[in-house]
This record gives structure tokens, C-alpha cells and sequence, in this order.
């Protein structure tokens, strides 16, 4: 059994559902420690200006030691407003109106207030758009015993041990962080995803990669998409 670790991102880029695509397992970290100005809460679509540009939730202030799970949405913004706005700039792309029609569909309406739970939210049902069959949990709620960790990639172990899993994977940037000793000393294969980011095409000759999945999506057909979940290397 394959089992992968990871914060709950706001719409991520192509290489954090290759990473769940690649495992039986996902399991959203919501136990982590809330970073400002993470993926957490934003990501990068085109703009009107040939560039880049954030989309973000909201949220209300917390104090540096907050967990993921506890951070709240700041309702008296209308960002889901804002996030169409900016996808506006997109109406010529070919799955325009098929991408907003998912995201009419999918976005929760005013009753949610928790960051995390938004973000796994938009997490499964962009993986159900996508024919991702990949299990999704939450480690506070299936392992709320797992508390804590005595160094930031203990935690791979304790989930991985918790699900009987054989082999843990992580994303790349992970590479020269984890300690591959402590896994194989638990019984446990550590690989990391590199993702290749080929391009595609988007509206102007210069591609920009790394973009939210909702770029890959506004120009891309689903058996493409698929077939980019196939496109990295697994080190």
C-alpha cells in the first residue's frame, strides 16, 4: 500500500494530484501548523496581462502556532466572487464554460467557515472530475490520536504505520528533508514525485507552468489531464 502526506492546498498545480494519483491513500496534514501565505490559501492563474496573479481565500487573523485545522474563512469577503472575476480573463480558453459550470458546482456556499475543510472539499471534487479513484482522509479526524511528531518527517512514519502501509510518498521538495534511514528503519520505501511540467498550450507563445489546476483545466481535455498525471518521474 502506497499512502502520501500533505497539507490541503487551495486548487494546486499538476504535481500535488500527481502525488495523489500515484498513491492508494492521500491523507490531508490539516495537524500542521498554519503558514502565511502558503498554497494554503492561494495559488496562480493567467491574468489580462500576459503575467501571472494570486487567487486567494481569505482568512481571519490566528496566532503563528494555529493548526490548518482550526483556521477560519473570512466570510465577510466575497472572494468566491473575486475568483470568477479574475477567471474572466479565460472566456476564450476552449473549456471555459465547462470549467465554471464544475466550479458553480463545487464551490460550498456561505454555511462553511473552516479553510481546510473547503480546501479538501474542492480537493474531491476536483479528483472526481479528473477520474482520480485515490482514497482522500483527514488525519485529524481518522488518526486523532497522532498528535504530534518529534521532527517534521515522523509523520510520514506515523501515518504510514497507522495504515499499514509499505512504501510512503512524498512531493519533491521533500527530497533533502526527509531522513530515508528513519523509513527504511520502520520498514517503510520512501519515493519522491519530481513532476516534469510540460508545457501546453495556453494563450500567448511563452508558457507559464506551475499554474493552479484550474489553468490545465480551462485548456486542457480531461484524457489529456489524465495523461499529465503520468508525466513525472519517481525518484
Amino acid at each position: 500500500m502506497r499512502v502520501a502526506l500533505m497539507q490541503p492546498y487551495f486548487f494546486p498545480y499538476v504535481g500535488y494530484f500527481q502525488l495523489i494519483n500515484s498513491v492508494d491513500e492521500f491523507v490531508i496534514f490539516d495537524n500542521a501548523q498554519y503558514i502565511k501565505k502558503s498554497w494554503i490559501t492561494r495559488n496562480r492563474i493567467l491574468n489580462e496581462h500576459k503575467e501571472s496573479s494570486f487567487i486567494n481565500v481569505p482568512i481571519i487573523k490566528a496566532p503563528r502556532e494555529t493548526k490548518i485545522k482550526d483556521i477560519l474563512i473570512n466570510k465577510n469577503i466575497d472572494w468566491q466572487e473575486k475568483l470568477f472575476n479574475q477567471l474572466f480573463y479565460y472566456k476564450q480558453a476552449p473549456y471555459f464554460n465547462y470549467v465554471l459550470d464544475f466550479l458553480n458546482g463545487s464551490l460550498p456556499n456561505n454555511n462553511y467557515d473552516n479553510l481546510s475543510e473547503i480546501n479538501t472539499l474542492l480537493l474531491r471534487k476536483t479528483c472526481e472530475l479528473l477520474n482520480i479513484r485515490t482514497k482522500i482522509t483527514i488525519l485529524s479526524k481518522k488518526f486523532p490520536t497522532i498528535e504530534y511528531a518529534n521532527t517534521a518527517d515522523e509523520w510520514g512514519v506515523k501515518v504510514s504505520k497507522a495504515l499499514n502501509a509499505s512504501t510512503y510518498i512524498n512531493a519533491i521538495g521533500g527530497k533533502d528533508f526527509y531522513d530515508k534511514e528513519k523509513y527504511r528503519d520502520n520498514g517503510l520505501d520512501i519515493h519522491f514525485i519530481k513532476p516534469n511540467l510540460s508545457p501546453y498550450k495556453q494563450f500567448k507563445k511563452h508558457f507559464i507552468p506551475g499554474l493552479s489546476i484550474i489553468d490545465i483545466m480551462m485548456f486542457n481535455s480531461i484524457e489529456v489531464i489524465q495523461k499529465m498525471f503520468a508525466d513525472f518521474e519517481e525518484i
